[in-house]
């Protein structure tokens, strides 16, 4: 069902053109990666991966963090929720129940199905502290939680990706490039989303709304359920063909259901590239050979750095450098990757050189004189070059 973006053959033909591509970053200096010790205790941290262990995005993520802890001299351990709530309560209740030797001093987790209430509950009254990813809570749930720290003290803070401004901008760049093949007339889009109840595929979706607002002569015909996985929305993106079959945009809001809507598209009359342009969220392997053959026009990523970015939060914290005085709830910008930039991104995702990021410079316990965190991902790309 992936299709030849995921064959071996293809994965070792782009990984070639990427690396022979001259790259508008350069400079592949190692920074050694030597822990801190500061004479205490390893830091534990569990990080509950919200995703299934075959998740590529997610793997990235997890793969960031493990280059970071490696750096900071942190114990990480990873357990996989597979989108579901409950796993994600069972993680941190097990996590709760251990042992002082063995229990984490940090949980990271995502708000998965409104579940941050019940594991506060449980961390909280463990002594454990956490710190939220990727998607925000709830309005219902901040109305009894209120922030980080305001009624759960453990709950330290969170780091979310701004995702709703990158599908804003995302939906404007793909409808200036269907006018520039001289379109006439209201521009048809079809949005593929995740779990309707998900709080961070409803962000992905207003941006997208607020996007088509401004741009006026553009209209999003209807949103998909594709549930984050490539099964579902290909099996969702055969109904939306049915109904809108000469949208000239196809707006999705994850690398999984990417797959699973070309997978569609190139079993149909359109022509990807010519008549039909595609975005698509997170910075995985298949996006980047799609970017490549002019599959998807626009790839909106750079938030799998946001793990590594809580165990920052949670390493200065732990080491006495609270980040209580630079904001308890931190936003992540995302970046685009498109056919101009992709030699010079795409050179570095591919190759993953996660480990040659010295993560300690950005750590404010091992810089003190460092007032500010950095949690843009083109500072941490650099940094994986050795600039």
């Amino acid at each position: 069902m992936m299709g030849f973006l995921q064959s071996p053959i293809w994965r070792h033909a782009i990984r070639a053109f990427l690396m022979v591509f001259p790259a508008l970053l350069i400079g592949m200096t190692s920074i050694p990666a030597a822990a801190q010790n500061f004479g205490q205790a390893p830091l534990r941290v569990l990080f509950i991966n919200p995703a299934p262990p075959e998740d590529l995005h997610w793997n990235l993520v997890t793969d960031v963090m493990r280059a970071a802890a490696n750096d900071l001299g942190i114990v990480l351990e990873v357990q996989n929720a597979y989108h579901s709530a409950e796993y994600t309560l069972e993680h941190a209740s097990l996590a709760a129940q251990r042992g002082p030797a063995d229990k984490p001093n940090y949980i990271i987790f995502r708000n998965v199905q409104q579940v941050a209430q019940r594991v506060f509950e449980v961390t909280n009254a463990a002594g454990i502290n956490t710190i939220t990813i990727d998607a925000p809570l709830e309005r219902a749930e901040l109305e009894v939680l209120g922030g980080p720290r305001q009624v759960i003290p453990t709950w330290l803070g969170q780091v979310v990706p701004n995702t709703r401004a990158a599908a804003q901008q995302m939906i404007g760049l793909l409808t200036r490039t269907v006018d520039n093949t001289g379109f006439r007339g209201v521009i048809q889009v079809v949005a593929m989303i995740g779990p309707e109840e998900d709080i961070g595929s409803q962000f992905r979706l207003a941006g997208l709304t607020q996007g088509l607002a401004d741009i006026g002569n553009a209209q999003l015909l209807s949103a998909f359920p594709g549930g984050w996985s490539t099964r579902v929305a290909d099996r969702e993106a055969y109904k939306a063909f049915r109904y809108a079959a000469d949208a000239p945009i196809w707006w999705v809001a994850d690398d999984n259901m990417t797959l699973g809507v070309l997978n569609v598209l190139r079993n149909t009359h359109r022509l990807i590239g010519q008549d039909t342009f595609v975005g698509a969220f997170n910075w995985t392997e298949p996006m980047m050979s799609a970017v490549h053959q002019n599959q998807v026009h626009y790839v909106a990523g750079g938030h799998f750095i946001q793990g590594a970015a809580a165990l920052l939060l949670a390493h200065d914290h732990f080491h006495g450098r609270d980040f209580v005085d630079v904001g308890l709830n931190h936003t992540m910008d995302l970046a685009l990757i498109y056919r101009d930039n992709l030699a010079s991104v795409g050179r570095i995702m591919i190759s993953g050189l996660w480990e040659q990021i010295d993560f300690r410079r950005f750590s404010r316990a091992t810089n003190p004189a460092l007032q500010q965190y950095d949690f843009t991902v083109n500072s941490y790309l650099r940094a994986a070059i050795g600039q």
